[in-house]
């Protein structure tokens, strides 16, 4: 056997050369591939004269053996070379062209052991080879029995040694192409599948947007098909989609099996057999794929990915035929799942774990756990208070932290409650003191009780409303605080307090606005999860300065509101215009 990686159009006794130079299909001009002339007719009947059976110690096959029908002998071994004759062959090295085509350099095997040798270089390295066929010259001298060939019986081993292995080799790979090929083709056909449903869907939107109307500012609006119609359409793409993917499953595994042919056959190529079994993967993957609304026209990733699945077949084939092919990319290595820091996660596990303090009354004090709770109140008083947090927002932190300290002395309940009264934002401040007080009161803790309520009391007196800073636009629970100044006062001073904090800084009217609004939230009407929120003024709160804030707002740029007195935005000029509105129908 002299080259298994040569091509099969070229007939070994064609080459007249003692070098020949042979360019790859896909290389550009100028690019080589070394390749030794075979050894003559001489060399040739000079091995088999002096050898009788295959080199390798273990192997009893003969070099010839007979047919049982007719009597005749039949080649049964191949010639190898020690030293490939061709670069990148096994155990190839740079040598002379003499030196490669002598007899020092060829042994005799038998066609399978010929095989096993070149596919296993590393199993079977020079030194190894050579003593096998020393051991196979010394068995000749002991018996005397070789192998006489004429000139014919030379060249038709020399044709049989460089042929046959491409030939035991080529169904592997050729088998494999074919299967790739079949996938292509049978991926474009079941596209076909979602195709047509998606065009359905594309269909039934076209006719409902034939139904236009227009917003408040002239602009266009258009009708979109019922939400059962979408949901039907949705469906039946993501059922032919499914569909799709199975129909291929056949196809992706006959190209794994032609595939796990190929590399038992020539392990070499064992990384271009795992790049193809990847594109094949690819391939499903993206067939089981299809752009979303509103486009819904499929796009190139299932073609940009059957481009991949033919680049790699190409490469393998080059690989196979010995050519210098292109690297398989690096092999995608499994991700680690990702350690996210989950702010959300963490608030909800550590409210579990204080939730106990508020079901029973006999649990110790925990220090640690109170501080945790009062700092995750700063966080929480970034939650709007809607229905859909109200177990995870600022009023169910700082309950917990009241019920967690219920049971401390008078002492230590001092001390918390003059650090509450110093926690800002503002409204952490006032709802841990309020929930102190009211938790207190609960457990009949008077002196706990009374000491809260004059620390919010006093919290409550020294806020200036006139400064912009007290009203921090990120406190989304500042309303909390007003509502508990009308609790400690009275609605009317609350409204006198904030109308002289409006005369005194009419700059602070939008701030106002801001945080006296109410919060609602926005549900899918599908899945009735929360679908948005934002600030709303569905009614005025009793202690709203009306008038003042009509006063202050007169020249304000006018936002439109409907008939509702809805606004299309929550921004602050939006929340004025809802005001406004309100105070025409509840004048203060």
């Amino acid at each position: 056997m002299y080259d298994k990686e040569r091509s099969l159009h070229i007939h070994p006794l064609d080459r007249k050369n003692d070098l020949v130079v042979q360019r790859k299909p896909d290389e550009p001009t100028g690019a080589t591939v070394k390749e030794h002339p075979l050894p003559t007719v001489a060399t040739v009947k000079q091995l088999y004269a002096s050898a009788f059976r295959c080199a390798k110690p273990d192997c009893l096959r003969p070099l010839y053996k007979t047919n049982d029908d007719t009597g005749d002998l039949v080649l049964n071994s191949r010639i190898a070379h020690i030293h490939a004759r061709r670069a990148g062959g096994p155990r190839w090295i740079e040598m002379s062209a003499e030196d490669n085509r002598s007899a020092s350099n060829l042994v005799l095997l038998c066609i399978e052991h010929s095989y096993e040798v070149d596919d296993f270089p590393i199993l079977f390295p020079a030194d190894i080879l050579r003593q096998w066929k020393a051991v196979q010259f010394e068995e000749y001298q002991q018996v005397q029995r070789g192998w006489p060939l004429n000139d014919a019986e030379a060249g038709q081993a020399i044709g049989a040694s460089l042929q046959s292995v491409d030939f035991h080799h080529a169904g592997a790979i050729l088998e494999g192409v074919r299967a790739a090929e079949r996938l292509s083709l049978s991926a474009r056909n079941v596209r076909r599948g979602p195709a047509t449903q998606a065009a359905a869907w594309l269909a039934t939107r076209a006719r409902a947007r034939r139904s236009t109307a227009w917003d408040q500012d002239g602009n266009t609006i258009y009708a979109e098909p019922s939400s059962h119609e979408t949901r039907q359409h949705k469906a039946a793409l993501q059922e032919a989609l499914t569909q799709a993917c199975e129909d291929l499953i056949p196809a992706v595994h006959n190209v794994k099996v032609e595939l796990a042919a190929a590399k038992a056959s020539r392990p070499s190529v064992a990384p271009w057999v795992c790049w193809v079994s990847r594109a094949a993967d690819d391939v499903v993957a993206a067939s089981g794929t299809w752009p979303d609304t509103p486009e819904l026209d499929d796009d190139d990733q299932l073609e940009a990915t059957l481009d991949k699945l033919a680049q790699a077949t190409d490469a393998l084939s080059a690989a196979w035929r010995g050519e210098l092919a292109q690297s398989p990319p690096p092999v995608p290595q499994p991700k680690p799942p990702a350690v996210e820091h989950n702010p959300m996660k963490d608030h909800l596990a550590l409210l579990e774990r204080a939730r106990p303090y508020a079901r029973v009354q006999h649990r110790p004090y925990d220090a640690a756990l109170r501080a945790e709770l009062a700092e995750a109140a700063s966080a929480a008083s970034e939650i709007p208070p809607v229905m859909s947090a109200f177990a995870l927002g600022l009023d169910a932190t700082c309950s917990l932290a009241a019920a967690v300290a219920a049971n401390a002395e008078d002492d230590e309940l001092a001390i918390l409650t003059d650090q509450d009264a110093k926690h800002r934002p503002l409204s952490v401040a006032f709802c841990l003191l309020a929930e102190t007080a009211r938790i207190s009161e609960q457990r009949g803790r008077l002196v706990a009780q009374e000491h809260a309520e004059t620390a919010l009391l006093a919290l409550w007196d020294s806020v200036d409303w006139s400064d912009p800073s007290s009203w921090d636009p990120i406190d989304l629970n500042l309303q909390y605080v007003i509502w508990t100044g009308a609790r400690l006062t009275s609605p009317e001073a609350v409204a006198n307090r904030l109308t002289l904090a409006l005369k005194q800084q009419p700059g602070v009217l939008l701030l106002l606005v801001t945080a006296c609004a109410g919060w609602v939230e926005t549900l899918d009407s599908e899945t009735m999860k929360v679908r948005d929120y934002r600030r709303r003024y569905r009614q005025l709160p009793p202690w709203f300065p009306v008038q003042a804030v009509v006063r202050a707002a007169a020249s304000a740029t006018p936002v439109t509101v409907d008939q509702f007195g809805e606004t299309v935005s929550d921004d602050a000029e939006s929340l004025l215009a809802q005001v406004l509105w309100a105070a025409k129908y509840e004048p203060a």
